[in-house]
């Protein structure tokens, strides 16, 4: 946009030098592409960002200048003065009515009788030839000049045009048309925002007026409008019919509802000097849905972290924003400031914090390199955790899915309502605008995903699949609504299905995923921080997995995760093939720090394994059986493991006959068989104690 430097000048104390005002206003933030030179002297071709409305006028770049020098504003000049008024009042001829007080929220008009066909002051014309724009008349230059002056948009009408002296502001009406100032028809919808008269539309709102009551040469009464219109509304209709004006740029980006008065006597007294005519006594001054003024407050602490300068002071940022006119009011360590209406961007601390540094200048703020703990780290511990599960899944021959966060809760996740309480998760966080109406809160498990996922890769013709996911499940019952993170659950899923490969290049299948392969993957993907033998599998009973093919993830902290084989039920809600495997972790309870890791020498002496068959209960967990082996510390024991479980013939319904091999391995001899079966007995003697075990 181009801007006249001798008009900026007329509202400062002082006229800077056009490199002077070209390196404030790039300091900041509203760069100059270029100077030209003309009669009138330097015009700048300033960039303004979309979010910077106010700064789109002579005024507007004043404020800033004023801020950046810093020098105050000049009181307003005789043209803002209201004029003299005689003549009927205002109310007698006219009057208007909004029917749309959320899209037009004021709107504002005078009326000028016994106007004459005269040009625009001399002074007039050449400011608007200087930044690219054509005189016209005298009404029509007058409202182009307060546009650029102070960035309201103003319309002139035909008063005499206006049928029964009232204005409307209302919705287009179903096939309603209006021929535009460009000449051309335009269809309109009940989306479009109109100003009528009392019989149809005579312009477009905040976009442009209609060709039949426009200003002529033969227009002897003028009534000038400025209106403030809802930006997405203007957006819509300027879009849609392919439009886009002086006027439609400003209102779609957010007009400053405090200008109207200011304008509309600014074009009043620019005619009446040249056009002549009286100013009717009296402003229609009509108003919408009201605007309130929006505080924001900013904290010391946040100025200086941001800026990363511990030298930045409250008296420093309050003199800033009090240049900018925010009106600071200093409390205690912070700063309260009433927003004003034209700087519809500021509405955070952190717009507050921008406005103080770009105004101090970024030039003054110290160069420091941002914190690390280590080359190629991150700052936060579980990040790592997360990264590390994600390669040993990848390494495992799992495939990475990322799922939608959003669900249907009360179908989705209905069946896994045990392992949802176990993980903490006791609350609905529900989505105030959701994309589809199914999916309207936040998800507390990743595995309704996972499976969706499954399902999917089944219909395209891949039973065979292993995924895993990453990510977050939300509603945590600990959580602190006023801090959302804290309602975040870090979790780490996957699921099994079809046959595994040996190896992606194996020219076949080899067997189907069983609960083992489901288990592994666990201890494969948490062996840097929990070794295998201290993860406690208990049974886990839920809706979601088939009755006895489920386990609870258990450490010395609790409840770790949950797997399991998928049920019928959930296999033929989510259209899932047979034999599928999931599992789920929660990642806030894997330790942050790896284990340590322990060096054991090797020994070059062979090893002896011994089988141990023995029936127990079936409710004695093999990881108590596992333990009590491990504390009775055999000599030379290497490992224990299950070798096989057998339930059938010869076997009491209530029993398990477990096979378990021992492996005995001495660093420093070979060992002998009477040595071996020596330790053998002696654990048969204690298990056949302490479990009533059988042989």
């Amino acid at each position: 946009m181009k801007f006249s430097l001798e008009w900026i000048g007329e509202f400062l104390g002082g006229l800077p030098s056009a490199d002077r005002a070209r390196a404030l206003l790039d300091q900041g933030g509203l760069p100059v592409e270029s100077v030209e030179e003309t009669a009138r002297g330097p015009v700048l071709d300033v960039e303004i960002t979309p979010n910077r409305p106010d700064a789109m006028s002579h005024l507007g770049l004043a404020r800033e200048l004023s801020a950046l020098m810093p020098t105050p504003l000049a009181p307003p000049g005789p043209d803002f003065a209201i004029p003299a008024a005689s003549g009927d009042p205002i109310e007698s001829l006219a009057s208007v009515v909004i029917a749309v007080p959320r899209l037009c929220r004021r709107f504002g008009a005078l009326l000028l009788r016994g106007v004459a066909d005269a040009p625009a002051p001399e002074r007039v014309r050449a400011r608007l030839a200087a930044i690219g724009s054509h005189s016209i008349s005298a009404p029509v230059d007058a409202t182009n000049y307060a546009l650029w002056a102070v960035g309201q948009p103003l319309h002139a009408f035909d008063f005499e045009k206006l049928r029964g002296g009232v204005v409307v502001v209302r919705r287009a009406r179903r096939g309603e048309t209006l021929v535009t100032l460009d000449g051309v028809e335009r269809r309109l919808e009940a989306s479009d925002v109109v100003v009528a008269d009392a019989e149809r539309a005579v312009s477009l709102a905040g976009i442009m007026g209609g060709l039949d009551t426009a200003v002529t040469k033969d227009t002897r009464h003028v009534l000038l409008e400025a209106a403030w219109w809802d930006p997405v509304a203007i957006r819509r209709t300027a879009r849609r019919l392919g439009m886009h004006t002086d006027a439609s740029h400003r209102f779609e980006r957010g007009a400053d509802i405090a200008a109207i008065p200011n304008a509309l006597n600014l074009a009043a007294n620019l005619i009446l000097a040249s056009a002549g005519g009286a100013l009717c006594p009296g402003l229609l001054d009509a108003r919408g849905l009201p605007f309130k003024n929006r505080r924001a407050a900013l904290r010391l602490s946040r100025l200086r972290l941001v800026a990363g300068d511990p030298s930045l002071t409250l008296e420093v940022a309050a003199d800033v924003l009090a240049r900018l006119g925010f009106e600071p009011e200093v409390r205690g360590r912070r700063i309260s400031v009433r927003v004003p209406l034209r700087r519809h961007d500021v509405r955070i601390e952190d717009d507050l914090v921008e406005e103080v540094l770009r105004v101090h200048g970024y030039d003054r703020l110290p160069s420091r390199v941002p914190p690390s703990l280590a080359p190629g780290r991150h700052l936060e511990p579980r990040r790592i955790v997360e990264d590390s599960l994600s390669d040993g899944a990848a390494a495992a021959g799992l495939y990475e899915t990322v799922g939608y966060p959003f669900v249907d809760r009360e179908t989705s996740e209905r069946a896994y309502a045990p392992w949802l309480e176990a993980a903490g998760m006791g609350r609905s966080i529900r989505v105030a605008n959701p994309l589809d109406e199914t999916r309207r809160e936040l998800r507390t498990t990743l595995l309704p995903g996972l499976l969706d996922a499954l399902s999917a890769n089944a219909r395209h013709g891949r039973p065979d699949a292993a995924l895993f996911e990453v990510g977050r499940a939300f509603g945590r019952a600990d959580g602190d609504p006023e801090n959302p993170p804290s309602l975040e659950s870090r979790r780490f899923a996957f699921a099994l299905a079809g046959n595994v490969r040996s190896h992606w290049s194996a020219p076949g299948p080899t067997r189907a995923y069983d609960f083992f392969d489901a288990k592994g993957t666990v201890e494969k993907v948490v062996e840097p921080w929990i070794a295998a033998e201290d993860l406690c599998w208990r049974p886990a009973e839920m809706e979601a997995f088939a009755r006895g093919a489920a386990a609870w993830v258990e450490t010395s902290v609790g409840v770790l995760g949950v797997v399991g084989l998928v049920s019928r039920s959930e296999r033929e809600r989510r259209s899932l093939p047979e034999n599928v495997f999931a599992g789920e972790l929660l990642i806030e309870r894997i330790p942050s720090r790896p284990r340590m890791a322990r060096f054991a020498p090797y020994s070059t002496f062979p090893s002896v394994e011994v089988d141990l068959s023995f029936a127990h209960p079936r409710a004695l967990a093999w990881e108590e059986i596992a333990a009590f082996v491990r504390e009775r510390a055999l000599t030379d024991l290497e490992s224990v493991r299950v070798a096989d479980r057998y339930e059938g013939k010869n076997v009491p319904g209530d029993q398990t006959k477990t096979t378990v091999r021992l492996t005995f391995r001495s660093p420093d001899r070979t060992l002998t068989s009477d040595v071996v079966n020596r330790e053998k007995d002696g654990l048969a003697a204690a298990l056949r104690d302490r479990f009533g075990v059988t042989f």
